[in-house]
């Protein structure tokens, strides 16, 4: 336990620190965005889906 909290402590430690709050703050931020977008536009997704699935058609055709 007590080297757990020296390394915290250390240059290393507080990076690893620093680093998974941003990671953790960049993820939330994320995910409120996309809920809202989903909420407050529906049809955006429906486009994504028909561009996704003519992507994938495209990508299946046989090669001549």
């Amino acid at each position: 336990m007590r080297r757990s909290l020296d390394f915290l402590r250390s240059e290393s430690g507080q990076a690893l620190a620093e680093q998974s709050l941003l990671l953790a703050t960049l993820l939330g931020a994320l995910a409120t965005f996309g809920l809202w977008l989903m909420k407050a536009h529906p049809e955006m997704l429906d486009a994504i889906d028909v561009q996704v699935r003519s992507q994938y058609f495209v990508l299946s055709l046989p090669f001549l």
